[in-house]
């Protein structure tokens, strides 16, 4: 069985080589690999054939990272589960895959690849963005970031949603339409107009709205002007912007003002947290009520503790401000921040700014970044922060009410 379990580790390795020797060592001279794609199936005999067809594929990934899951042996079959993330066209991906393997003495005899079409990535452990870099370097990154999250770690609660290479979409599946979302799409201009009536057609069968993000990266490039076609209402935008270099903070602050670190535990700070989001971001009872859900099984989960900070600020005692860290894809994200409007000119803002900022560089992070809607555009652009992408956020309705649609993005 352990012999079993090492042959495994050996043909996991193996895949991120370039050199034939890593797999002579392992596998049969008879061997054989069936190639379960997305796209189809290839097959391929002997070893010679295997290990050409394995390698050539990992010379398409120049910065190729392999992470395990699981390994299970019994008798003469093996199982392993596996990902791959890497750089592929230009766009970080993973390639969640599964190999049996059939050994045959002490080689591998057969290998069956189960392979999915992979799905936009992100660098998520061991990596941490430096302030140096290009312009370029940090795009990517942001491109990526909003993408970030592992759903092999956590399915949020109450949600349903699917997600590829040529875009993505899901929600709550409640009526209002900021309680579902699509976005992230990659289609042909000849495509594109019968695919939005095809996103249009499943939210009106099923009665509820949605909200659409694009961002630069979308194809067609004249994806907004399509929207507005097929009646979608432009509700805002959202500035992508960041800051390299988290040492040197000039942001004001108030100091009779207290940040608690939230962890779950507190049913009153909890409530408060919830009213702050529900009355600066416009959510109805029901989106409250499902964040509430969410936000507490994360404050609650060990996994996310030390990654996902929620902070409450309170002057004299009294909760006036939330704001969210969360240390992903190798940067410091800025989240869910807000002020209650009857507080608001006193520095709440700039003080959760400056708490997050340096948490964020005590944890060693260089680089912050926050998509910023107007109102708190107009304060991070005061401290560092530079803009280097902007996204559009279009809403639909079954009976479009452009009030509704333009309280997605507060002002």
């Amino acid at each position: 069985m352990s012999n079993s379990k090492q042959l495994a580790n050996d043909f996991l390795q193996a895949l991120m080589s370039t050199e034939t020797s890593c797999y002579e060592s392992i596998l049969d001279e008879d061997s054989s690999l069936i190639f379960q794609r997305w796209d189809g199936m290839e097959a391929h005999r002997p070893r010679q054939r295997v290990v050409q067809r394995l390698i050539e594929e990992r010379q398409t990934w120049s910065d190729p990272k392999i992470e395990a899951f699981s390994t299970t042996a019994e008798g003469d079959q093996i199982a392993a589960e596996f990902r791959i993330q890497a750089t592929e066209c230009d766009r970080y991906v993973e390639h969640n895959r599964s190999a049996f393997l059939k050994i045959q003495g002490d080689k591998i005899k057969q290998i069956i690849l189960y392979c999915p079409e992979p799905m936009p990535s992100a660098r998520r452990k061991g990596w941490i963005a430096p302030a140096t870099l290009t312009k370029d370097e940090l795009e990517n990154v942001l491109e990526s970031v909003f993408r970030g999250g592992d759903i092999r770690e956590w399915v949020e609660p109450n949600a349903s949603g699917r997600m590829s290479l040529r875009g993505g979409m899901g929600g709550s599946g409640d009526a209002h339409p900021g309680s579902n979302s699509v976005g992230f799409v990659r289609w042909s201009p000849e495509e594109a107009d019968q695919k939005i009536e095809e996103i249009i057609a499943f939210h009106s069968l099923r009665d509820i709205g949605f909200q659409w993000f694009v961002s630069p990266h979308d194809t067609p490039v004249d994806l907004k002007e399509r929207l507005e076609r097929h009646g979608l209402v432009l509700a805002g935008d959202a500035a992508t912007m960041a800051r390299l270099g988290l040492d040197d903070l000039d942001i004001p602050t108030n100091p009779d003002i207290t940040i608690d670190v939230m962890d779950g535990s507190d049913q009153v700070a909890i409530d408060a947290t919830a009213h702050i989001t529900q009355v600066c971001f416009n959510l109805t009872d029901e989106q409250i009520a499902d964040m509430k859900i969410s936000m507490v099984e994360r404050m609650r989960d060990e996994r996310f503790r030390d990654r996902e900070i929620n902070f409450l600020a309170s002057l004299k005692g009294q909760p006036v401000g939330i704001a969210r860290l969360q240390l992903r894809c190798g940067i410091a994200y800025l989240g869910g921040a807000a002020t209650l409007p009857e507080f608001r000119g006193q520095k709440i803002y700039s003080t959760l700014l400056r708490k997050r900022l340096e948490v964020a560089f005590s944890h060693g992070y260089q680089v912050a970044a926050i998509n910023a809607e107007p109102m708190s555009r107009r304060v991070v652009s005061r401290y560092g922060f530079k803009e280097y992408a902007r996204m559009y956020i279009y809403g639909w309705m079954p009976v479009m009410d452009v009030d509704v649609i333009k309280s997605l993005v507060p002002q």
